[in-house]
């Protein structure tokens, strides 16, 4: 059973350490440029939600309330179910499975407070992914744990504009702790930590084609 979403969860997070070597370098940019890939498996699945303004076009209201928290759950629900995969299999060992471990409560913990947020709490339908080698390969999950910790931010950074004022500090909350992943995952990688001065924000049609090209999708 995940833990409720508190200070401690969101805010606490052990040093980075070793760094194996990386199999690929897949940067955000690199990521967000698959733009024009089809949105087809997420369609099907259930993910794409319908309307979601591109930056902070229209006026904040509790009903895009909804529909920006849906969308940034479902980014939520596909990390924790990596990280809740990985802790299944117990392939990992290390740091490796220190960082599943510890993210995937902390993901777990920011898809409650999601829910909890849109009054849904265990009534959003879990799609379903295969994740074939990144729960079990150490290369795979390293570089897969970058590649989904990078759209997660990016996704939050391009919907906070979208969200009324308290909403936003929901937001703000998870997205901060997602960069402390991503720090941690690249560190885990052996590349910097933190390589640029700002990170770029995406529209929903850009993390929905990040989410596409992973190829996780069923």
């Amino acid at each position: 059973m995940s833990k409720p979403l508190t200070d401690k969860a969101i805010a606490d997070g052990p040093a980075v350490g070793r760094q194996p070597g990386e199999r690929r370098a897949l940067t955000r940019g690199q990521v967000l440029a698959r733009s024009t890939v089809a949105a087809g498996a997420l369609a099907a699945a259930g993910i794409v939600v319908g309307g979601l303004p591109k930056l902070a076009v229209s006026q904040p209201s509790a009903q895009q309330d909804a529909r920006v928290l849906r969308w940034l759950l479902q980014v939520e629900l596909l990390q924790a179910a990596f990280y809740t995969e990985v802790e299944r299999r117990g392939a990992l060992r290390g740091e490796f499975r220190e960082f599943a471990v510890l993210v995937g409560e902390q993901e777990r913990a920011h898809v409650n407070a999601l829910e909890k947020a849109l009054r849904v709490k265990g009534a959003v339908k879990r799609p379903e992914f295969d994740f074939r080698d990144a729960t079990t390969n150490p290369d795979e999950f390293v570089s897969t744990a970058v590649e989904l910790e990078e759209i997660a931010v990016s996704a939050f950074n391009g919907q906070v504009p979208n969200l009324t004022r308290p909403r936003v500090m929901t937001a703000m909350k998870i997205v901060s702790v997602e960069a402390r992943h991503v720090g941690w995952a690249r560190d885990l990688a052996g590349r910097n930590p933190a390589p640029r001065p700002a990170d770029p924000p995406a529209t929903q049609e850009q993390t929905r084609a990040a989410i596409e090209d992973t190829g996780f999708m069923e």
